[in-house]
């Protein structure tokens, strides 16, 4: 089982890059790391200025559809532009999982397993209901990629 705790976290924002992302569960990995592979090319989050470095991967759904965001934590008045998206994720509980991968997409792929196939099924007093959830590195050494998961939840 991977590590978690629940925490209360401060409200933050995500300014984001969008992907739309169609088809099954299967589809839609191979189509993140694909954008991921975009986005690193590019190099399109240099352009992004946020208040740290971590590389912040978003998923969620808007009227049926599912959006996926590269993205970086700026401040609350931060302005979007063409293409970009702000993503606000309130103050409140928060499921936390911390997490080592070899590589940025190993490290998201092996903290979103985990949280919605092991974890939330499992909690007895608190519950995802929806809304966006992010993953995001915190550094790099040479045991890898680390990083953490929120996932924002309520009280049943």
């Amino acid at each position: 089982m991977a590590n978690y705790t629940i925490e209360t976290k401060p409200a933050f924002t995500v300014l984001g890059l969008d992907k739309v992302l169609t088809g099954g569960f299967s589809e839609m990995g191979q189509q993140k790391q694909d954008f991921w592979k975009k986005i690193n090319a590019d190099h399109a989050l240099d352009q992004l200025t946020g208040i740290n470095d971590y590389p912040f991967a978003v998923n969620e759904a808007i009227n049926g559809e599912f959006h996926y965001y590269a993205g970086r934590q700026v401040v609350a008045d931060t302005q979007a532009a063409t293409g970009q998206r702000l993503i606000e994720f309130p103050a409140g509980k928060y499921l936390v999982i911390t997490g080592t991968a070899a590589d940025q997409m190993g490290l998201y792929n092996s903290l979103e397993g985990p949280a919605f196939g092991e974890i939330l099924p499992q909690l007895d007093d608190y519950a995802y209901v929806g809304g966006p959830n992010t993953s995001y590195v915190t550094g790099t050494d040479a045991n890898g990629v680390h990083g953490e998961m929120l996932v924002p939840l309520v009280e049943k």
